[in-house]
């Protein structure tokens, strides 16, 4: 069972500018046994109000947090798994720098960084199918972070559909079946 070590502390214990409407950030931390080895791995919970700061600068990560995370391992970016919070169903993995992780915690939506076009990418910027965040684990080597999310519009997958992963690899060959929830042609009209 997670314990709270964080509870009652400032939101800018994490670096955060002090918190507008009652946006909350908590750290839990928890024990989860690995079924190999036996051990218990330590992961970082972060949890957020349904509240956002959609204007918000971006703010620095403060000491604590960037010793959590390892950005140099990955070249500065680390992998971000995001999660349906209420199905458990894997949406997508996309990339985090510094600067982007920083902004999801202040927005409570998801933004990544884009490797191809080098820039912020605010999930859902153009298709209105934003992350909002519940909850963020990070690994035990600090090199991938996982966001449980609300998947707003119901799509993840820029290809319209639900999920990233709706390529099923069996003995047969490749099926897809992902459930299509938009035609990317329409929404992404440039």
């Amino acid at each position: 069972m997670p314990r709270a070590v964080g509870a009652g502390l400032p939101a800018n214990r994490f670096g955060m500018r002090a918190p507008t409407a009652g946006v909350t950030l908590q750290m839990v931390r928890a024990r989860h046994p690995h079924p190999s080895t036996k051990k218990a791995l330590r992961g970082i919970l972060l949890c957020f109000s349904e509240d956002d700061q959609k204007n918000a600068p971006i703010m620095n990560l403060n000491p604590e947090l960037r010793e959590l995370l390892d950005f140099s391992k990955g070249n500065g970016l680390v992998t971000a798994i995001a999660q349906d919070a209420d199905t458990g169903e894997i949406l997508m993995v996309a990339n985090m720098n510094e600067d982007s992780f920083a902004r999801t915690l202040e927005l409570g939506e998801a933004v990544y960084w884009s490797r191809s076009r080098k820039k912020l990418w605010h999930k859902g910027e153009e298709s209105g199918n934003v992350q909002k965040v519940k909850a963020i684990y990070i690994d035990c080597d600090g090199d991938a972070v996982l966001m449980k999310v609300q998947q707003v519009g119901d799509a993840a997958c820029h290809t319209g559909k639900r999920s990233c992963f709706f390529r099923k690899l069996d003995d047969q060959g490749v099926t897809d079946v992902g459930v299509q929830v938009f035609n990317p042609d329409e929404v992404y009209k440039k």
